[in-house]
């Protein structure tokens, strides 16, 4: 940058080019200043807006392993089943399974249900609800009753469950036997 001196217009005093080489000459002082404060800012900034309080920081990488203790338990529990042999009469109670025969036991058919269904324990959606059915479940269908309904034994547990919700053969068997 050359620095050239400022020629006086003939017609300016000596007092107006004083008073404008002041002006430039504040001008300049003021960006200097104004430079300086800047590089002060940079320099220090981490210092001025950035905490240093010791505090833990939140990388996203695990650095160490959390100690984790792994405890295993086991425990064995004793079961005992028993069954009692009972007489059946022509008036069977309300408890035997209408579907325990020979003949009804051939005619019953395996198959897997598509999405979660109620089990009932009459074919109604009014009566109670016994468990969900999970989807992809197989059970053993042995008649279908009230127009849809499907009697089924899903992991010992027989019950009335709506029929669209299975996949596979449906049982032949349509009543109740008597």
């Amino acid at each position: 940058m050359s620095t050239k001196k400022r020629r006086p217009h003939p017609h300016e005093s000596e007092e107006v080019q004083a008073a404008v080489g002041a002006n430039v000459k504040g001008i300049i002082a003021v960006m200097i200043t104004a430079l300086v404060v800047i590089i002060i800012v940079m320099l220090f900034a981490k210092s001025l807006f950035v905490s240093t309080a010791s505090t833990e920081k939140q990388t996203g990488k695990l650095t160490t392993p959390p100690n984790y203790t792994t405890i295993t338990t086991t425990t064995t529990e004793q079961v005992t089943t028993t069954k009692k042999k009972t007489k059946k009469t022509t008036a069977e109670s309300e408890e035997a399974d209408p579907y325990e025969n020979k003949e009804l036991e051939s005619g019953a058919t395996d198959m897997v249900v598509n999405g979660p269904v109620y089990l009932h324990p009459e074919p109604n959606s009014s009566s109670a609800n016994l468990l969900v059915i999970p989807a992809g479940a197989n059970v053993k269908a042995y008649a279908v009753v009230n127009g849809n309904w499907i009697y089924v034994d899903y992991n010992g547990q027989k019950g009335y469950a709506w029929g669209n919700y299975f996949n596979g053969t449906k049982p032949t068997a349509t009543s109740v036997p008597s």
